[in-house]
């Protein structure tokens, strides 16, 4: 019996990995060479780590001659980023105004300049990183590049924001306080291309999860400004304008009041009704933001027999992108719309009354 098998009443080895082999015996897993601790234990370290797979031969280790340890001491240096010296050089350039102010529109950036914003974005993304880029005077770049008339040095620079105040509520707080928050609301006004869809970026990247930030946004008049947005011809900033819009009506009861004033309805309605494409989506989850409530204004806004969003809806139902599974979710939020607001709903209620009830 097993219980007889004298391999069972071994003792167990501390530490020891085993494994079944294929006649059921137990063997240890080899035994992992010791971590390293310094110059000479991490060449120990690979040569013990790889001696299976060396030529036959003496593998006994001496003592670290000096010509050995410079050597490694400078592979090792030439794998080590210095990233606060990184940071530092970045800042120094970018905040060189003069330079900054000389590149023109529409010129190629400085190999210097392009590379000071590479880097940053290479590193930023960590927030501690972020932190200390801001603690070195990293945010005294934003003033300058957003005054430059290049619009990659502004793109980019909405980019490095964007990066450092992402679920950052210290460089959030930091560019509330710098008024950078406003001057982005401002400059994406009269953004267009890549520079807009990167102001839009840095704006949401600012104010999401913030509620100080947020509070700022409605207060200057964002609101009516991400609303004219909605119909930008450019695909990628009205994506960006349809995913903010969206947070704010879940999250702040005072912008979506904006943006039932504004009659947002009506404008995700006509934009939907110029042709379907890939920012269909989520104008339309922005449409169920706003209806989520209900609220009787925005049910009658949907109703508007001037918006006609039921045959908007029932048209973009009937597209052949929807028919298949690749674009359920889409379909499901026009089913979804068509319930909530055109249900039992026979009878429907002047827009000024109910506007003059409210």
């Amino acid at each position: 019996m097993d219980s007889n098998n004298p391999q069972n009443n071994a003792p167990a080895v501390a530490g020891a990995i085993t494994f079944p082999s294929r006649s059921q015996d137990v063997h240890p897993a080899p035994v992992q060479p010791r971590q390293p601790r310094n110059l000479q234990g991490l060449l120990r370290f690979a040569m013990e780590a790889t001696k299976a797979e060396d030529a036959p031969g003496d593998s006994t280790l001496g003592p670290m001659d000096e010509e050995r340890r410079k050597f490694l001491e400078e592979a090792l240096k030439s794998l080590t980023v210095d990233i606060a010296e990184v940071l530092h050089t970045s800042i120094t350039t970018l905040t060189d105004a003069e330079k900054m102010k000389s590149i023109q529109l529409g010129q190629p950036l400085p190999e210097d300049v392009q590379s000071a914003f590479n880097n940053l974005l290479e590193y930023i993304d960590d927030i501690d990183v972020a932190n200390d880029f801001y603690k070195m005077g990293g945010f005294a770049i934003f003033p300058i590049a957003y005054g430059s008339e290049n619009d990659e040095i502004r793109a980019l620079a909405s980019t490095v924001l964007a990066e450092v105040c992402q679920n950052n509520p210290c460089c959030q707080a930091r560019a509330l306080e710098c008024g950078i928050l406003n001057v982005l609301l401002n400059l994406v006004q009269s953004e267009r291309g890549q520079a807009l869809t990167k102001c839009l970026y840095a704006i949401s990247c600012a104010s999401r999860e913030y509620s100080p930030a947020c509070r700022e946004l409605t207060a200057q008049g964002g609101c009516d400004t991400l609303a004219e947005l909605v119909a930008t011809p450019e695909p990628a900033a009205r994506t960006k304008v349809a995913f903010l819009i969206r947070y704010l009506c879940h999250h702040y009861r005072e912008a979506k009041e904006q943006f039932i004033k504004l009659n947002l309805v009506k404008i995700i309605a006509e934009q939907i009704k110029k042709g379907r494409d890939a920012t269909t989506e989520h104008l339309l989850s922005t449409l169920l933001a706003l209806v989520d409530g209900p609220d009787p204004v925005v049910l009658a806004q949907c109703r508007d027999p001037s918006v006609g969003l039921r045959n908007i809806l029932e048209d973009l139902l009937k597209h052949p992108d929807l028919i298949g599974e690749r674009f359920r979710e889409e379909r499901d939020y026009c089913q979804e719309l068509l319930k909530q607001v055109f249900t039992d709903c026979a009878q429907v209620e002047p827009m000024d009354d109910v506007v003059a009830d409210r």
